[in-house]
């Protein structure tokens, strides 16, 4: 008998992807999750969170998490959960290459959730705060796949993958909390309680 991995230590297999969503979308809509699965599997490989685990596995974890816990099965919201980092971590991907692979929306979303990390000071301070603006008036499934991977996050707190675990807790409170309160989407709203539950174990 196998333990049971730690959940930082958790992924979510392109088997079990097939599985779960194989009676709930069309030919189309799996051929262009299991090719954003694919992209974002690429790009990702060589990269390692601050827990050491690979950075996929927070990727497939956010998809997952839609899937599963959501029980969303919108391949442009799957699609865009796989590739929501692929722009920021890529010298070769471009938001071109997205739109003629899966379709403008799908790259409008993951658009939506870039931004340029490499920016240091006041400059990046200037940029978080035009993410924050650009996501607030974002539609519902870009906050979706924002909030779903803020919520693994949160999970893997405990385990170090943020350096100042406190801070990222105040910061999505304090700017991403008041986007669900306004759009009272119930998936958003599951999403929220969740991350409480977290922080409470946390500060316990």
């Amino acid at each position: 008998m196998y333990p049971i991995p730690l959940y930082n230590e958790s992924f979510y297999t392109k088997e079990e992807l097939i599985e779960d969503i194989s009676d709930h979308v069309d030919p189309a809509g799996l051929t262009t999750i299991l090719g954003a699965y694919d992209m974002a599997n690429s790009v990702h490989e060589f990269q390692r969170r601050l827990d050491g685990t690979p950075y996929f596995w927070h990727i497939s974890r956010v998809a997952k998490l839609i899937i599963r816990e959501l029980q969303m099965y919108s391949p442009d919201i799957i699609a865009a959960a796989y590739l929501h980092d692929v722009l920021e971590d890529s010298e070769i991907i471009t938001l071109e290459v997205l739109k003629f692979n899966f379709g403008a929306y799908i790259a409008h979303i993951v658009e939506v959730l870039t931004k340029n990390i490499r920016l240091m000071g006041i400059r990046k301070e200037q940029e978080d705060q035009k993410y924050l603006e650009r996501l607030s008036f974002s539609s519902i499934d870009c906050k979706l796949v924002k909030f779903a991977e803020r919520l693994d996050n949160y999970r893997c707190l405990e385990f170090g993958v943020k350096r100042n675990p406190f801070k990222y807790i105040d910061e999505t409170e304090r700017y991403y909390y008041p986007m669900a309160i306004k759009e009272n989407n119930p998936e958003l709203n599951y999403i929220v309680k969740a991350m409480d539950i977290v922080k409470r174990k946390l500060y316990a």
